[in-house]
């Protein structure tokens, strides 16, 4: 019988509603100041929409800004300066968009022919907003957990994993979070989760990753370290 204190876990998708703001760039000079007028959802849909979104083409580097300056700029040093950056590692966007500021300050002092020309093709700067939907669909249980987070859909995976640890202040995935419920049969399981880097990889490559620590601990090795 079910513990009536479980909460059970709610899937929940989402979607992002793209918004145009209007403003776009063809130099740096341009990107540094539309960096400074955009708000916030721009910033998120530009690390993070690449995962949310088909792609035409690949691109070695994981934010807009930086492919947009390797693509069309032909920088690709600053593009990797760019690239470098991990998101998650800051706590809001005030940080991530400060330093991306202080790096293109830095390449502008140069005042060189990179820092003024135009690029092949303008960056426009998006917006967005998110919209959630609950699928209706639930693990009730430990046991149920497994198979569920397999048969969730991509969208629900990145709301879920990616996304909720941006919205936890703790910096924890919904899947974590859950998982609290129960302390002593999941604590290594969380623990692998918790080192798992949510933006370096593709969704699909992150989701593969995730049900393979999943498994493990459900064949019950994921408390050998």
């Amino acid at each position: 019988m079910a513990d009536a204190k479980i909460k059970p876990f709610r899937f929940m998708e989402s979607a992002v509603l793209l918004l145009a703001t209007g403003i776009r760039a063809q130099t740096l000079r341009e990107l540094y100041a539309g960096l400074k007028q955009v708000d916030d959802s721009s910033i998120y849909f530009h690390f993070w929409g690449r995962m949310v979104r088909p792609h035409i083409s690949e691109s070695e580097f994981n934010n807009d800004f930086a492919s947009w300056i390797n693509s069309s700029l032909r920088d690709f040093k600053l593009a990797e300066a760019l690239g470098a950056i991990n998101p998650v590692k800051f706590q809001n966007f005030d940080d991530i968009r400060n330093v991306i500021l202080d790096i293109l300050d830095k390449r502008l002092e140069n005042d060189d022919f990179l820092s003024w020309k135009k690029a092949d093709r303008d960056f426009h700067f998006i917006a967005c907003k998110k919209l959630v939907f609950d699928t209706g669909t639930e693990a009730a249980s430990l046991e149920e957990f497994p198979d569920a987070v397999r048969n969730c859909s991509r969208e629900s995976f990145f709301y879920h994993f990616i996304d909720g640890r941006r919205r936890s202040p703790e910096c924890k995935d919904d899947f974590t979070l859950w998982l609290e419920q129960f302390p002593e049969e999941s604590a290594s399981l969380r623990k692998r989760l918790k080192n798992v880097d949510s933006y370096l990889f593709s969704l699909s490559e992150l989701k593969a990753q995730v049900l393979s620590i999943i498994d493990d601990w459900k064949a019950g090795k994921g408390g050998m370290m």
